[in-house]
């Protein structure tokens, strides 16, 4: 079996990762009633080596749920010369990801106001200042395209709408 392909949470490279470990995990579940369950769900750990840095990440998953979760690391490091604002929207942007993806899509919006605000690019729609900061050189031209789409999502998960964003929409950027 080949090893499974993803984007490191340490060095941000989508790169192959060794299975370094696994773990199984049976704890005591209690019914709403108070009383323990006769049958409570395994927590599943599994440890990933990126082929890329050699930093470890841990995942887990239980027995009622298809998908992984990340638990290590569990703070997203940025680069340092990112604004402390626009890494502190984006970081809570990624603290609430998986639970609301309607506030996901409105941090990662305002991480991008605060960008423009901290470039000095403070007057007209987001859009507008995003191409401004793309025209400066501020930000690769490619960007706007892909902020431009971020910036869509963070729309839709504002404004009361029937088109609520989920974890895949999330999950894509």
């Amino acid at each position: 079996m080949s090893d499974p392909v993803f984007v490191c949470p340490h060095c941000g490279n989508k790169t192959p990762h060794k299975s370094v470990f696994s773990h199984s995990y049976v704890g005591d579940w209690y019914g709403s009633d108070g009383t323990l369950a006769e049958d409570p769900p395994t927590s599943h750990y599994s440890g990933y080596s990126c082929a890329t840095c050699g930093d470890l990440s841990i995942y887990e998953s239980h027995d009622y749920d298809a998908g992984e979760e990340l638990v290590f690391p569990s703070d997203v490091h940025l680069d340092p010369s990112i604004p402390e604002i626009v890494a502190s929207n984006y970081r809570e942007s990624k603290r609430v990801q998986k639970v609301s993806p309607n506030a996901f899509a409105v941090l990662i919006r305002r991480s991008l106001e605060a960008l423009c605000d901290d470039r000095g690019v403070a007057q007209g729609t987001l859009h507008a200042r995003l191409k401004s900061l793309a025209e400066k050189g501020e930000i690769p031209p490619v960007l706007v395209e892909v902020t431009d789409v971020l910036r869509t999502l963070g729309n839709s998960g504002a404004h009361n709408t029937d088109q609520d964003k989920d974890n895949r929409d999330s999950d894509r950027f």
